[in-house]
């Protein structure tokens, strides 16, 4: 399988449709496969299922991030592959800071971000990778330093299948390399790390791989 093949997909969403497709087929033609949509419903569940790798774009200026993060949380359980989200067109530094705290996001662009580090992003994202702005990642490590300060390992129970998913999760792997390494299902997989970030408070996978250092 190659980095970026057909088990892979990106949407991008928001009103702006000319824009959004203009984006799509930038990146159409660096060999993501992209496809540009107004809205998120117009994405159907048959074809989130059918890729190991979704990654949803929303558009900061048209798309109500907390909605879509919404609609995401109920198509992700239904689904074997992982479902991201980034966001682009975001206006300033403070904003990309609080959106990377919330669920399922895994990294945003300014409005100004070039096309050649928008596609390096998409790319880090298609990988599981968190991708952030130098100066808003410090920000966000930051923050999730002091997330994980009120959690001790004394106050979680991690069962011990759970421990060993969060440590190869630890590693930057996605849910397919996970079940992979430990013979799972990529359901089982998502189940368990739904479990894991419920007991330790996790929004997302950095906060998820901050605590696995600071307490496995």
């Amino acid at each position: 399988m190659t980095v970026l093949d057909k088990q892979q997909q990106v949407y991008v969403v928001g009103g702006q449709h000319l824009q959004n497709s203009l984006l799509a087929e930038f990146l159409g033609a660096q060999g993501v496969p992209t496809a540009a949509v107004r809205r998120l419903e117009d994405i159907s569940l048959g074809e989130v299922a059918r890729c190991e790798q979704n990654l949803i774009l929303g558009d900061f200026n048209t798309v109500d991030i907390n909605a879509l993060i919404s609609h995401l949380m109920e198509i992700d359980p239904q689904v074997d592959g992982d479902v991201l989200i980034g966001i682009f067109n975001v206006d300033d530094d403070d904003s990309l800071s609080r959106l990377a705290g919330l669920p399922m996001v895994n990294g945003g662009f300014l409005h100004d971000c070039p096309q050649e580090q928008l596609l390096k992003g998409v790319r880090a994202m298609l990988e599981a990778e968190l991708w952030l702005p130098r100066k808003v990642l410090q920000q966000y490590l930051m923050k999730s330093r002091g997330f994980n300060k009120t959690f001790a390992r004394s106050e979680v129970t991690l069962t011990e299948r759970e421990i060993e998913v969060l440590k190869v999760l630890a590693t930057g792997a996605k849910n397919s390399d996970i079940a992979r390494s430990l013979s799972l299902s990529p359901h089982t997989i998502k189940t368990h790390i739904y479990n894991i970030f419920k007991k330790i408070n996790a929004s997302n996978r950095l906060q998820a791989v901050n605590w696995a250092q600071e307490n496995l």
